[in-house]
């Protein structure tokens, strides 16, 4: 009885421990501001401090795996202590892809058929990414259609000499030639391992293709300490690169902004915890801004701030403002709500104007889930859209719909943020939760 007990009594100690650990060390560093909060004028020293990054192709990595079976029956792969697109990235890399050729397509019908092919494979990316950047992420060597576009890799499981690469806006493909092609390691991985199988079915409408979740899914939700970056080492990051700069700080109602000079700028939401940076320095110089240039130039950027990349993940390419877009990802779903968009943005225009748009707040470290965080249950997409339209949304206006999670505080401790599973859909040039639009609020 007494040994029960204690074992009950382990895991609240434990979480109770780790939290007045974080509250401690959190406690010196937000009370301790540096001299860029005291001062009104001062000059910086570089900071010399190592950054933690990730590769620019795990940043740019697929973040879906979807399996096809013998019958057309279509799941969603996930393993949450293997990342299995990591997995088939590190197979893909052993292949020698010696060539790449246009597929003629006349129909979307065509399309839809290969991209729902049975027996294959299909690793989903968020957004366009190029066969330059197929290169890059996997090791290869391409050298025709290096600009070309595409958002998905059909992997056909009984050819053993080709993959297929997808563009949804054109309904275009690319075929690769591929020597030394084989699944056996993959597939043996597939079964060693724990793999959650999520119903799904990928239909192609409107020039793009969408992930439906053909029966309710159930997620895992989860807790994370929380990290804040220190606005004075963003200063010194991004004001001051040389250690020989003068930053001004003006303090205004919930908001601070730090200049060097006439042409850069970092204003700081300090109620909402977010930063906005502006580089005018080359502003005015035309530049050619190709998609490849766009995403590797934003990853190098990315680094540079200096956020914590161990969730970041590349999430789409915004053409209306020239802005590359990164999301926190947990398992494979991304993170929402942790600004107004939720995101990371990277601008970069042709007149070499450049913007950065981001968070002070990260996830640290998962916090063990307790007896009341156990898994949330939703309905299938199909449920969802006809419960919006019954609501008197209209059906033409909503774009995606994606499963994500909702980055919330924890009402327990500001030190903790809860990730809560739920749809979120796009409506109006925003993403909005299920719930919120059908309650109205």
């Amino acid at each position: 009885m007494m040994m029960r007990r204690l074992r009950r009594l382990m895991l609240p100690i434990g979480l109770s421990l780790l939290i007045l650990l974080s509250i401690g060390l959190s406690m010196y560093i937000w009370t301790n501001p540096s001299r860029y909060e005291r001062e009104s004028k001062v000059s910086t020293a570089s900071s010399n401090s190592t950054i933690a990054t990730r590769t620019i192709d795990d940043v740019y990595l697929p973040t879906q795996l979807v399996h096809t079976d013998a019958k057309g029956k279509q799941t969603l792969l996930i393993n949450k202590n293997v990342s299995l697109v990591t997995q088939f990235k590190e197979q893909i890399s052993k292949w020698d892809a010696r060539s790449i050729s246009k597929v003629r397509i006349t129909s979307a019908r065509s399309y839809t058929a290969l991209l729902n092919g049975q027996d294959s494979y299909v690793l989903n990316f968020p957004d366009s990414v190029t066969v330059s950047m197929f290169n890059t992420i996997f090791s290869q060597n391409l050298q025709s259609y290096k600009a070309a576009k595409f958002s998905r890799i059909v992997i056909p499981i009984n050819d053993t000499s080709h993959i297929y690469l997808l563009n949804d806006s054109q309904h275009q493909i690319y075929s690769v030639r591929l020597k030394q092609k084989s699944l056996t390691k993959m597939q043996k991985i597939l079964a060693a391992v724990s793999v959650k199988s999520i119903p799904v079915a990928m239909t192609y409408r409107h020039n793009a293709t969408y992930l439906d979740y053909t029966q309710p899914v159930k997620m895992q939700q989860y807790s994370y300490l929380l990290n804040k970056l220190a606005a004075s080492q963003l200063a010194n990051r991004l004001l001051d690169a040389d250690g020989n700069s003068s930053v001004t700080v003006h303090n205004r109602k919930h908001e601070q902004e730090y200049t060097t000079g006439s042409y850069k700028r970092m204003t700081v939401n300090t109620k909402q915890g977010t930063v906005k940076y502006e580089d005018y320095s080359d502003a005015g110089n035309q530049r050619q801004l190709t998609l490849t240039t766009q995403l590797r130039k934003s990853y190098n950027h990315l680094v540079s701030i200096g956020v914590p990349m161990d969730n970041i993940r590349y999430y789409g390419y915004d053409t209306t403002s020239n802005s590359v877009i990164y999301r926190s990802y947990v398992e494979g779903f991304p993170i929402f709500n942790q600004t107004e968009n939720g995101d990371v943005r990277v601008q970069m225009t042709t007149n070499s104007l450049e913007r950065y748009y981001f968070s002070l707040y990260s996830l640290q470290v998962p916090v063990p889930t307790t007896g009341k965080q156990q898994s949330v249950t939703l309905p299938s997409t199909s449920t969802v859209l006809k419960k919006l339209v019954a609501a008197g949304f209209k059906e033409s206006k909503l774009g995606s719909i994606e499963l994500g999670y909702h980055w919330s505080k924890n009402t327990s401790s500001r030190l903790v943020i809860d990730l809560n599973p739920t749809y979120y859909v796009y409506y109006n040039g925003a993403w909005r939760t299920y719930t919120s639009m059908l309650s109205g609020s």
